[in-house]
């Protein structure tokens, strides 16, 4: 009879230990151990930020302005006892999705659903609702419409159309037809009028 032999872990790296370190500090609200995380680890952050956006779009994002924006924000939940990460791949996992929110001004963000208008207008109020009602300091709005986008692209023209982009802009900027570009956003501006609605009932 053939035993089975479970491999051993792999061995952590000093990267790995360090990282760990740094967590075990943060997770007792050590502020000075979030900054120098995102001191250390910011390049490889900013290169995650851009790897993650078409290259078109790249120049219209600047990843040094939203590492600033994930710095902040981690060191927000530092501050306030938030952070749940209770090893290092939860705690990347926690600055990517920070990174990936950072790409959206919040208050961009207002003026363009303020001055949405016709097909748009329903989606904007809600998200508007949303947004008014919840604390200056929280994305939660945001995130959850970024969540609920089913592909990167679709993250991307939410991002764009969001920041203030209109949908011609919007496909110049991914490189392609606007026609293409008014489909998919009427498609997932309808997805996410279903799933803020579903998150306001849960």
């Amino acid at each position: 009879m053939t035993r089975l032999v479970t491999p051993s872990p792999p061995t952590p790296t000093p990267e790995d230990e360090e990282v760990e370190a740094l967590l075990r500090r943060m997770r007792a609200d050590d502020r000075e151990a979030a900054a120098t995380f995102i001191t250390r680890y910011g390049s490889r952050i900013r290169r995650r930020i851009r790897w993650k956006l078409h290259p078109r779009v790249r120049r219209v994002f600047d990843s040094q302005d939203i590492l600033s924006t994930v710095g902040r924000r981690l060191d927000q939940y530092v501050g306030a006892g938030r952070l749940e990460a209770q090893s290092g791949g939860e705690l990347w996992a926690l600055v990517f999705r920070m990174a990936s929110r950072a790409v959206i001004d919040k208050g961009r963000v207002f003026q363009r659903l303020h001055r949405a208008e016709a097909e748009d207008s329903p989606f904007a109020r809600q998200m508007l609702e949303r947004l008014e009602a919840e604390p200056a300091s929280k994305d939660d709005t945001i995130a959850h419409a970024l969540d609920a986008c089913e592909t990167g692209s679709d993250r991307q023209i939410l991002s764009l159309w969001l920041q203030g982009h209109e949908l011609t802009e919007i496909a110049d900027e991914l490189g392609t037809e606007p026609a293409i570009i008014r489909k998919r956003w009427q498609r997932l501006r309808a997805r996410l009028q279903v799933a803020l609605r579903h998150e306001a009932r849960g």
